[in-house]
């Protein structure tokens, strides 16, 4: 569907820390806290920091395949897009075949370590000791509900977490890194601990190659980061960087909390290793316990967090491969619907949910892990391959922003390895091989019966750069419209100002998904915002240049700054309804977030009780002077000229300053707005200012900028007069930079 004379951008609104935050909140997750104390007891304590070791290296390797491929096809569909890219046709159904699985069953994983933990938690209590209940009946029950919880937030498309994730993410990390560090200063008080360390090998060198490929799981996640491309800043070099900074920080933080749990261990009169495969999945927490005060209840904590958030990541990250497959034509297109209402997925949510659940249900924990791992290592193992043969046969048509050296040695000793840990893993779990080989037959008796069937995804304009016809660049001004009933109001106002400065004006319109659907999908609930569009467009005035942008989003927090920003807007204008939540007009609670990053100045309009835009006899301009209020007086300045008016400049005198002080300070002000008349008056300031505003038709009142602990984002006076007052009334925040966030962080007032 295209919308024609309107432009159409993907939102850029993920940093370089939101997108390690991605890739290491996934990777963090069953893998240590699970699969780690289950692979010692084979493996050993020196068995499992050399596995850790070198899954991060072979991480490290595919990771930078992926970060090749990420910024040559910086594009949202990660693993399954690259093979496919590369191979097509049934290799490419066939990797998004299992990828789809890997995710699911990895959802399994964080839905059983969930409920291990909660039992490791609660087992000793009374009150559950008196409930009588199996614990595996009872692990069972709450992986279930977990799950069902998480599914049903998918379902919702809640999608404004990404702060929440980021804080679960670094908790996670600082949990694993804290006790990791006090492993190290407990084994300096108890050097006999090194002995532990005695018997480095016990089973041999082939139960750590086992090893390896069981805690592999611990290692994917960062592919997420590639799935996130279309969506970040400067692609080319974020996605790369934080694909390889995210493995090496999680690699070296998995070898720290290993050290931890085997200094920490307890064995009595067995080796470390009998004592870890004694306790199975849970030796991880039991060994911290031993290990430091209220061990237990940290390491507890810290996998029911990571448990969850890699759960969410997982159904989220599974349900999109899914719907990938459906609209590429290789399933059923009915899970490439997508709810009207709640705008995701949904038959693509609920058959990878059956998945998640069925497994979690049937299988045992050491099952569901080793199944997760060899498939994703057959899967890395196809990116290795795929980056290849990309870069032979369209290397010089691409434009890389990362190359990983020695190639192409690095991804072909990547593909040796992971091909001999997935075999491996045989020796771990036959039955995971089992379910892994008839799944992929499933798959090739599915494609049979679609082959042919691909049809191309339509794919979204690509970012369109701004043309400037020549001329010398303009002032541009930016207006937020979200539906007709604001369009008219900031476009006439937006109109004027740009009419008045020679500038040009782009009245921008985001869509939005949850976090849960492709943002391309987001064009097929675009109408609304270009009919919207358009009908702000026929109130600019016709000697205005005018250009109409349709961004998707999956947040409109996200789709303004990234239209600020791609747009290079100099002014950006909002609407306010007046109430005491930002709502509706434009933003919602999304507003106090947009005003204080946007990186340009920023005009907020609260419309009147009986809006006249066409007549304003007098504007009233209240300010204590200083930079932000000279600022704002530059566009009181232009409003008054526009609209061939008067107007007051207003202080209230509220530190009884002397009359003629508080006309110095005022007159850089009152210079600049040619007849303006000053008016001193005393009192309290809101009041005095409500009482003014009605002789007058337009408020104009610039930003005090109130410290951040306050959670103000103009100041206490010009939000609470605008809440009241029954004029139209406009909010100025000039963009003063860095030192004025500085400022602000740090409590100080910013006149």
């Amino acid at each position: 569907m295209e919308h024609e004379g309107e432009k159409v951008e993907l939102s850029r609104g993920l940093s370089l820390v939101h997108l390690m935050m991605m890739g290491m909140g996934m990777m963090i997750g069953a893998g240590v806290f699970v699969a780690t104390g289950i692979a010692i007891g084979f493996a050993g304590p020196g068995g499992i920091l050399v596995a850790f070791a070198l899954n991060g290296l072979i991480a490290f390797f595919s990771a930078m395949s992926f970060a090749e491929l990420a910024s040559a096809l910086p594009t949202a569909g990660g693993a399954y897009t690259y093979i496919d890219e590369a191979f097509k046709g049934i290799v490419g159904f066939i990797s998004g075949w299992m990828n789809w699985f890997a995710l699911t069953v990895a959802g399994s994983l964080y839905a059983i370590t969930f409920a291990t933990y909660t039992v490791f938690l609660i087992e000793d209590t009374p009150w559950f000791i008196n409930l009588g209940l199996e614990s595996e009946l009872v692990i069972k029950l709450l992986a279930l509900a977990i799950a069902l919880v998480f599914i049903v937030i998918n379902y919702i498309g809640v999608s404004e977490t990404g702060n929440i994730e980021n804080l679960i993410t670094l908790g996670q990390m600082g949990t694993l890194a804290f006790i990791g560090l006090f492993s190290i200063y407990y084994i300096v008080i108890h050097p006999e601990k090194l002995s532990h360390f005695s018997n480095f090998v016990p089973n041999g060198w082939e139960k750590v190659l086992m090893a390896m490929g069981f805690t592999y799981v611990g290692f994917e996640g960062y592919e997420v980061i590639a799935h996130a491309g279309e969506e970040a800043f400067e692609p080319k070099e974020t996605v790369p960087k934080a694909i390889l900074y995210s493995v090496a920080a999680v690699t070296a933080t998995y070898l720290l909390f290993a050290f931890a749990a085997i200094v920490g261990a307890e064995p009595g009169g067995m080796s470390v290793s009998e004592w870890f495969a004694m306790h199975g999945p849970v030796g991880m927490g039991e060994a911290i316990s031993d290990l430091m005060p209220y061990g237990g209840l940290l390491i507890t904590l810290a996998a029911i967090f990571s448990s969850t958030s890699a759960l969410n990541a997982t159904i989220y990250s599974s349900t999109r491969v899914l719907f990938a497959i459906s609209r590429d034509g290789r399933l059923p297109r009915i899970f490439s619907r997508i709810h009207r209402v709640r705008r995701v997925p949904h038959y693509a949510l609920f058959a990878s949910s059956l998945i998640v659940l069925t497994v979690a249900l049937i299988f045992p924990i050491e099952d569901v892990a080793a199944s997760a791992d060899i498939v994703f290592l057959l899967i890395f193992l196809l990116v290795n391959a795929a980056v290849i043969k990309i870069r032979n046969e369209r290397g010089d048509e691409l434009n890389y922003g990362f190359l990983m050296p020695y190639f192409p040695y690095i991804p072909l000793l990547a593909i040796v390895f992971q091909a001999i840990l997935s075999l491996w893993v045989f020796h771990v779990s036959p039955t995971a091989w089992a379910i892994t080989l008839l799944w992929i037959v499933a798959g090739l008796v599915i494609y049979r019966g679609y082959e042919g069937a691909k049809v191309e995804a339509e794919k979204p304009e690509s970012e369109v750069v701004f043309e400037e016809a020549g001329e010398e660049a303009r002032y541009r001004i930016m207006v937020a419209v979200s539906n007709q009933k604001n369009a008219e109001i900031l476009t006439k106002y937006a109109g004027k100002i740009a009419e008045r400065i020679n500038g040009e004006l782009l009245i921008v319109s985001v869509v939005t998904v949850p976090e849960q659907t492709p943002l391309e999908e987001a064009r097929q609930f675009a109408d609304e915002a270009v009919q919207t569009i358009r009908l702000a467009k026929s109130y600019a005035p016709s000697g205005v240049k005018t250009e109409g942008i349709v961004y998707y989003a999956h947040s409109v927090y996200r789709g303004i700054l990234s239209a600020v920003r791609d747009q290079k807007a100099d002014l950006l204008i909002l609407g306010w309804e007046g109430r005491s939540r930002w709502s509706k007009y434009v933003l919602g609670s999304n507003l106090d977030k947009i005003v204080e990053n946007a990186p340009c100045n920023v005009l907020v309009i609260k419309p009147g009780d009986t809006e006249k835009l066409e007549k304003i006899g007098s504007i009233l301009f209240p300010t204590r002077g200083g930079k932000q209020g000279a600022a704002s007086a530059e566009l009181v300045s232009i409003l008054a000229d526009v609209y061939g008016t008067r107007v007051t400049v207003l202080s209230v005198n509220v530190e009884n300053e002397p009359e003629e002080k508080l006309r110095e300070r005022l007159k850089p002000v009152v210079e600049k707005i040619k007849g303006a008349e000053l008016k001193i008056v005393d009192g309290d300031p809101v009041q005095a200012i409500l009482q003014e505003c009605r002789v007058h038709d337009l408020v104009v009142m610039g930003a005090t900028r109130e410290p951040l602990f306050r959670r103000l984002i103009f100041g206490e006076v010009p939000e609470r007069v605008a809440s009241r007052c029954p004029r139209t009334v406009m909010l100025v925040k000039i963009n003063r930079g860095i030192r004025a966030r500085i400022n602000r962080l740090l409590g100080r007032r910013v006149e």
